[in-house]
Order: C-alpha cells, then sequence, then structure tokens
C-alpha cells in the first residue's frame, strides 16, 4: 500500500491508529505490510520500531507471520496482541502506559507566558536546545527506554517547553517519534509551584497551533501526572505497551 492509502485507512479509526498515524507523519514509513483489513508498518527512529493497527488475532498472527520479526522493537501494542507478539520469544522489558487523549473541543487557558511565583521567582518558559538533551536524560526515569540521541533528536524536530529560572532548567516537557507529548519532569526543588502545568500548557498550544492531535501515555502507577493531565481534560483512551523481545536463540 502507498503512504496515502495507508493514512486513509488508519483515519478510519483515528484514536485507535493515532500513534501509528503520528510516527509516519514524523518519520515515514521504513516498510509496510497487509494481511486482510490489519497492517504492520516499520518506522525509524532511535530503533526500527513495528507499528501494528489490527483487530483480529488471526489477522495479527498472519502479519507476525509474514514480518518474520524483521525487529524486536514493538510500539503502541494493545493489551491482548502482546501474548500473541511474545509467543514463544521471552519479552526482555515492557514499558505499560495509559493513554490519554484530549479532545479538540476542550479549551485549555494559554496565558502561560511569564508569571511570578514562589519568593517572587520570574519564570521564563521557552523552547529548549538540542545542547538540554544531555541534562534531560541524566535526569530521566526512563534511562532503560530511550538516549541522549534520541532526546537530542525530538528537541530539533518537534516542540518542546523548558521553564527557567535565573538560567536554571527547572523543568521540561517535549514531544515522542509518535507526536506523543511526553518526558513531563519538574525538578524536586521546584515542584508543587504549578510548572508542570505551565509546561504541558504550552505543549498543548503548539500541538493545535499545528494542527496536531494532542495525546499523552502516563504510567498507571503516576497518580500525581494523571490527576494534571485530567484537570486539563485529558481523557482515557486505553491502555498500550512498548515492548522489547530477546533475540531467539539460532537467529541473528
Amino acid at each position: 500500500m502507498r503512504k496515502n492509502e495507508i493514512i486513509n485507512h488508519l483515519n478510519k479509526n483515528r484514536i485507535k491508529n493515532i500513534s501509528m498515524i503520528g510516527v509516519i507523519d514524523n518519520y515515514g514509513i521504513a516498510s509496510s505490510l497487509q494481511y486482510k483489513d490489519s497492517l504492520l508498518i516499520t518506522a525509524e527512529t532511535d530503533h526500527l520500531w513495528a507499528h501494528i493497527s489490527s483487530s483480529s488475532e488471526k489477522e495479527l498472527i498472519g502479519l507476525l507471520k509474514k514480518f518474520n520479526y524483521k525487529s524486536n522493537y514493538f510500539a503502541s501494542l494493545e493489551n491482548w496482541m502482546i501474548p500473541i507478539i511474545s509467543n514463544d520469544r521471552k519479552i526482555e522489558w515492557e514499558l505499560k502506559t495509559e493513554r490519554l487523549i484530549l479532545a479538540n473541543k476542550t479549551e485549555i487557558n494559554s496565558n502561560f507566558k511569564k508569571k511570578k511565583y514562589k519568593k517572587g521567582e520570574q519564570i521564563v518558559i521557552k523552547e529548549l536546545k538540542s545542547a538540554d538533551a544531555d541534562f534531560i536524560f541524566e535526569n530521566s526515569h526512563y534511562q532503560d527506554f530511550t538516549s541522549e540521541s534520541y532526546i537530542k533528536e525530538r528537541l530539533e524536530l518537534d516542540s518542546s517547553a523548558g521553564i527557567y529560572i535565573q538560567g536554571e532548567p527547572a523543568g521540561w516537557g517535549l514531544t515522542h517519534d509518535d507526536g506523543a507529548i511526553g518526558f513531563i519532569h519538574v525538578r524536586d526543588d521546584f515542584r508543587k509551584r504549578g510548572y508542570a502545568g505551565l509546561i504541558m500548557k504550552k505543549l498543548i498550544a503548539d500541538k493545535r497551533k499545528d494542527n496536531k492531535d494532542v495525546f499523552l501515555n502516563v504510567e498507571m502507577d503516576n497518580l500525581k501526572a494523571k490527576k494534571l493531565f485530567y484537570s486539563l481534560g485529558f481523557e482515557f483512551d486505553r491502555m498500550i505497551s512498548w515492548v522489547k523481545l530477546k533475540e531467539k536463540k539460532g537467529c541473528r
């Protein structure tokens, strides 16, 4: 299938396929496979990731046979897909999250450019630079799932937001390869001042300015983050996971 045909197919259920559409928009398609009404595409970002659109166990099995595990990295998997994909292979790691989506009709207050907070601090919010990638990685809780080079690339290619206090980075957020808002982090010394909300509002405004879908993924036990996201109007969509499979013995 051609790229426009794939996008048209995915748009029949845009919410379900929101991550797959985003990665195609941002990185294109390295390869694609179709089995009946199900699709598998690969996209080269920090790894060669396989993205799947399917609602049928039989069709997914057929796709995987055609795919022949050309990559061990699988993105945005629904729960029912994981045992089929892993099959007789062991999972090296799995990042399980809740996908939250912000409806286009939800209004967000965007008056956040500069504001005085605790102890009269004057805060500035602005785009991050690629030079910030190392610092972000060093303060990330997801070092097992990402890299400095991936963060640097995302800062160069898409919207981001950093909170600076007297030139010192206090918090930040950026967008992932599929367009999802992510890496929301406020350093311990600067928490409970509303900075995470400002970062989110900046990123939401940027996405909407570019007519992009607004969604994110959050771990189930991250209650503080979920409280913030729900307060902004995000709604739960579904559980999804990123999975890396171990190399099967006898395979190269």
